[in-house]
């Protein structure tokens, strides 16, 4: 999910709501509210800013992790940071606890909606002990890095656009 991603897409609070503020983009900002409903579905409603339009938003984890094993989840969302384009995507997702922090891997295949093919999704990430997140997230079209930091319920930090355009995001969890 773009924002989704660098905001931390593995915790235990029931609501999540970030903004990513990218003024060189066709959104101008993106904000996301998302909702917990339970352990496998979460859903919620992203805000594009220039175009004062709303996307819903859901997911649902179809096969819990495991230690062998990754989970599976289907999304209905923004598919692409600064874009605002609707998509789904279906997606496996690994978490590796190293004594420094925790590594995370995901990967799958997203559609779009004003496009007749899929994309190959994908993205790293490893966060430290001390909430220092840096991570890559590739949406099927470009690649953007980033990095950020959490402590406590609020986060906040900075993404590459297409590698090449600086975004800011911020958001709290609760």
């Amino acid at each position: 999910m773009a924002g989704g991603y660098g905001a931390g897409s593995a915790t235990n609070s029931k609501w999540i709501i970030n903004t990513v503020y990218a003024p060189t983009t066709v959104t101008k900002a993106e904000t996301f509210v998302w909702y917990q409903a339970t352990p496998q579905i979460q859903v919620g409603v992203a805000y594009l800013w220039k175009q004062s339009a709303f996307r819903a938003l859901a997911s649902v984890q179809f096969l819990t992790e495991t230690p062998t094993r990754p989970s599976i989840s289907g999304s209905v969302g923004v598919q692409g940071i600064g874009t605002g384009n609707p998509g789904y995507s279906i997606t496996a997702e690994k978490n590796w606890q190293v004594p420094e922090g925790t590594f995370n891997m995901f990967a799958g295949i997203g559609l779009r909606s004003n496009e007749k093919h899929g994309h190959p999704l994908g993205g790293a990430k490893f966060t430290t002990k001390e909430g220092i997140t840096l991570g890559y997230q590739h949406d099927g079209h470009d690649g953007h890095p980033f990095l950020s930091y959490g402590r406590g319920m609020y986060f906040g930090g900075v993404y590459l656009i297409a590698g090449q355009r600086p975004a800011l995001m911020f958001g709290v969890r609760f």
